[in-house]
């Protein structure tokens, strides 16, 4: 359980370094988020920060699991996007951990991310080459949108991966938010999410969520 805790605490203290490594004038935001699943009364607590400038794209996301009951699990994941040209196409590099009590997994990508602007947010569209730790050399395809209105926040992604050591085609797992904003920084809302493997594998969760933007 300690270092469970632990690896999240670092993924969360890790975040605002991306001040730091942008050269650029940037936009830093930052999140924190509650979820509870009346499904099996499981909880989580997130962290999010986003560090967004002309020509770079950063994040830093940390998940503690077992709030309330079960084992405990950390997950943390970062990126960072780059261009050196006006075109909205960016290098993206990538790392995701997993730390359970006696359980430890990376995964690594490298690609590129292309993302379509409108008024309200944007899509990415990203083919990605990745290794994971334990099921080896692959690819990642992911979507990953966000919008935002005067009172609703609209968030998803979607990553479909196969690696060489997989004994199935193809797996999916994707995510859908969608925030009602109460009061100033604080929105509530619902978090769906669904794993689907072709081995008859398949698997949801429904959270209600608070966030508040720091």
């Amino acid at each position: 359980m300690k270092k469970v805790v632990l690896y999240f605490f670092v993924s969360v203290l890790l975040a605002p370094c991306f001040k730091v490594v942008a050269q650029e004038k940037n936009d830093l935001s930052s999140s924190l988020m509650f979820l509870y699943s009346p499904l099996d009364g499981s909880g989580k607590v997130l962290s999010e920060t986003t560090s967004i400038g002309k020509n770079h794209v950063g994040y830093a996301y940390a998940e503690l699991t077992g709030l309330c009951g079960g084992g405990a699990e950390a997950y943390g994941q970062f990126f960072w996007e780059q261009k050196f040209w006006d075109k909205p196409i960016f290098i993206h590099a990538e790392y995701r951990g997993t730390v359970a009590n006696s359980f430890y997994e990376s995964t690594a990508y490298l690609g590129a991310a292309y993302c379509v602007y409108s008024k309200h947010g944007y899509l990415a569209l990203e083919p990605l080459a990745m290794w994971r730790q334990r099921l080896g050399l692959g690819a990642q395809f992911s979507v990953v949108g966000g919008w935002e209105w005067k009172y609703f926040i609209l968030e998803h992604y979607t990553d479909l991966w196969k690696t060489h050591e997989m004994n199935t085609p193809i797996d999916i797992y994707s995510q859908t938010r969608f925030f009602v904003k109460v009061y100033k920084r604080l929105s509530a809302g619902v978090i769906g999410t669904i794993y689907y493997s072709p081995d008859n594998v398949t698997s949801e969760g429904v959270y209600l969520a608070l966030r508040w933007r720091l």
